[in-house]
């Protein structure tokens, strides 16, 4: 049996406030997770084990949120509670924490893994879930939302190409890591080039790991006469890239990295990313000055983590998603009431942290469409420069 340490309440940041004590204007019916001044909720993800450092702190991020909702008087006159279920990134690991779940009544579950052992047992018990996009049940699940838009392997959106294309790149090089979610990912951008007039300058080139050697991709891109490439994979993989084309010379070669988005990143490639286009994971760059990028960015700084971790700030907005269903339900919110209405959902902007509105209402999926809209980074020596506004595109339908 799995030990219960692996469930245990997620501590709150220092500094946080948990707001008045709420005061529910009636009394609802048995739901569960819901008492009269509080809601439970659950969230999955890699807190040890290999993948840890992938998802670190999108525990602390949605938190954070919950944190800042608690602050204000809860939802509908409850404060939220967070119990946080440690996956390890394994199969049987989380369909065990996903059953003590169950057992400890949580309202709803926030996501982020690679696993999807547990998406049956959720599906059937009605659980709402918000988390990361990844996975086939984020396609397929109408319990399940995508925080930053519907998983699909059958449509992609032209906004990378059209990106490449503002730069005058003509000729496009696609690196993959060998994942089955990457390499869907990377023929669908394939797919898209065309609609840009762009062209692929060689078949896709694949990455037994994130961390594996890219020196003789970079001397097969140097040789087809590329301009430009896109590397589907963790943001070490593209900075890996980026140096083995600068060691190995000739014309300067545009890199399209995936999950670039934090300073230090830059600054650890001593040089080799100058030039880069980088694509947040989903979310907007932590670079804007706008009031809701400072204060999560801030709300983290002040909980002693990192902001820039790669998928935290889609705990932060997974949460927002999960608050936003709860106030939309009223003072009695059920697992139905709560599905229904976000079905309904066609304007998600995840507190104005996604570039593009999100819709959640049957579309090329059950679920709703995959995001078309990507807001890019820049990067001019050791600075990290937001574009001005979101590159939108359009759903191209995979061959």
């Amino acid at each position: 049996m799995l030990s219960l340490a692996a469930c245990s309440n997620t501590s709150v940041p220092s500094g946080s406030s948990a707001g008045p004590t709420p005061t529910p204007s009636r009394t609802c019916g048995a739901l569960a997770g819901i008492t009269g001044s509080t809601i439970t909720l659950g969230v999955v993800f890699p807190k040890t084990g290999p993948a840890a450092s992938i998802f670190e702190n999108f525990g602390n991020a949605a938190q954070l949120r919950i944190n800042e909702i608690n602050a204000k008087g809860g939802v509908n006159g409850r404060r939220l509670l967070l119990k946080t279920y440690d996956d390890r990134n394994e199969a049987k690991t989380q369909s065990l924490v996903a059953e003590q779940a169950l057992k400890d009544g949580v309202f709803g579950i926030l996501a982020a893994s690679q696993q999807r052992s547990m998406y049956p047992a959720l599906k059937q018990a009605n659980i709402p879930v918000a988390g990361l996009p990844n996975l086939p049940p984020y396609a397929t699940d109408l319990n399940v939302f995508g925080v930053s838009g519907a998983y699909s392997t059958g449509y992609t959106s032209t906004a990378p190409a059209q990106r490449l294309r503002e730069i005058k790149s003509s000729a496009i090089a696609t690196v993959s890591l060998n994942s089955p979610g990457a390499l869907s990912s990377a023929r669908g951008f394939v797919t898209t080039l065309s609609s840009q007039a762009l062209k692929p300058a060689l078949p896709i080139q694949l990455l037994a790991t994130a961390n594996s050697s890219t020196e003789l991709i970079a001397a097969k891109i140097k040789k087809s006469g590329a301009d430009a490439v896109n590397v589907i994979s963790l943001v070490e993989s593209g900075v890996s890239l980026a140096r083995s084309l600068r060691s190995a010379g000739g014309k300067k070669i545009t890199v399209l990295v995936n999950g670039l988005i934090d300073p230090s990143t830059v600054l650890d490639a001593d040089g080799a990313l100058d030039g880069a286009v980088g694509a947040p994971y989903g979310f907007v760059p932590l670079q804007l000055n706008t009031p809701e990028v400072k204060r999560y960015v801030a709300g983290m700084a002040a909980a002693g983590v990192n902001p820039y971790s790669d998928f935290a700030p889609l705990g932060y907005i997974a949460a927002d998603l999960m608050i936003a269903g709860l106030t939309s339900t009223g003072e009695c919110p059920t697992h139905e009431d709560f599905i229904r209405i976000q079905r309904g959902v066609t304007d998600y902007t995840g507190g104005n942290l996604l570039p593009g509105k999100i819709s959640f209402a049957p579309g090329v999926t059950p679920d709703g469409d995959p995001a078309k809209c990507s807001w890019f980074v820049t990067v001019r020596g050791e600075s990290v420069l937001p574009d001005t506004g979101p590159t939108c595109g359009q759903l191209v339908k995979v061959q």
